[in-house]
């Protein structure tokens, strides 16, 4: 990851191989990039470098840091196109002390081309890790980030493939964006948020659709509408979403759900 303390040098061979309007949708990106306060327009500009280098999928968020850079959990996801099933599966079963990617941009500087660091993978559960990956059509990408030692706080944004990527062309772009993106990540990031050592991943994938829900806005009827559920149902889910995070309002259980990162997710398939 970059360090944001240093200046950035200009990389000039890194739109040698670009056409004409290759640069133009970079000039664009970063135009709007500069301009994103807000998660919605931050993820505006993660789907319009996406669609304009050809990923297929992009994601970008905050992470806590622990001692000597640790990841102590997500602050702040901004999903624009990763598939709900995989960031449920992500979150709930704790990927991110296993994603070799992951490790290494926590622990390393500059920009990670994933084929690169799965070359060196050993362990059984980094297999199983890429695997499951797979499935879900991550199966190249580049994540490039930005450590603040000094604050706690780790940024990232991934873009990924189904196919291999040409990363002798897009690691300079995504890493020279990456820089843009973190600034933007940073604007767009809630100010405070509460200290809590609750854990969320007792959460079903049904009561995390719902808690999603709940932080749009939505009421236990309109939630029920969506789902196809009746409105008894929603609060019965509730009342096991105020139990598991030990809280007693909406606002409690949202703001605690969101300081441990849970995935935004919108169309995610549930079962009852």
């Amino acid at each position: 990851m970059v360090n944001t303390s240093t200046k950035q040098p200009f990389p000039r061979t890194a739109f040698d191989a670009l056409s004409k309007s290759g640069c133009r949708n970079f000039l664009e990106v970063l135009h709007y990039t500069m301009q994103a306060e807000t998660p919605e327009q931050v993820r505006d500009v993660l789907v319009l470098f996406q669609n304009h280098f050809s990923f297929t999928r992009a994601l970008g968020g905050l992470a806590r840091l622990g001692p000597n850079q640790t990841f102590a959990g997500f602050s702040h996801v901004v999903n624009a196109s990763y598939p709900d099933e995989w960031l449920y599966l992500y979150w709930k079963n704790g990927f991110a002390d296993v994603d070799p990617v992951f490790k290494s941009a926590l622990k390393s500087p500059g920009t990670q081309h994933w084929r690169e660091i799965y070359r060196h993978m050993s362990s059984e559960k980094e297999h199983k890790f890429l695997a499951t990956a797979r499935q879900f059509g991550l199966c190249d990408g580049i994540t490039t980030g930005s450590v603040d030692p000094a604050c706690g706080v780790a940024t990232f944004c991934s873009f990924a493939s189904e196919q291999a990527l040409d990363a002798k062309q897009m690691v300079p772009l995504v890493e020279y964006a990456g820089y843009y993106i973190h600034m933007a990540l940073l604007r767009a990031a809630p100010k405070s948020a509460p200290q809590t050592a609750r854990c969320v991943k007792e959460l079903s994938a049904r009561e995390v659709t719902i808690l999603n829900w709940m932080k749009n806005g939505k009421t236990n009827w309109e939630i029920g509408k969506i789902l196809g559920v009746s409105e008894r149902t929603i609060r019965f889910h509730i009342e096991s979403i105020f139990s598991k995070l030990e809280v007693t309002s909406r606002s409690q259980a949202v703001a605690t759900a969101i300081e441990h990162g849970l995935p935004a997710l919108h169309g995610l398939p549930t079962a009852s």
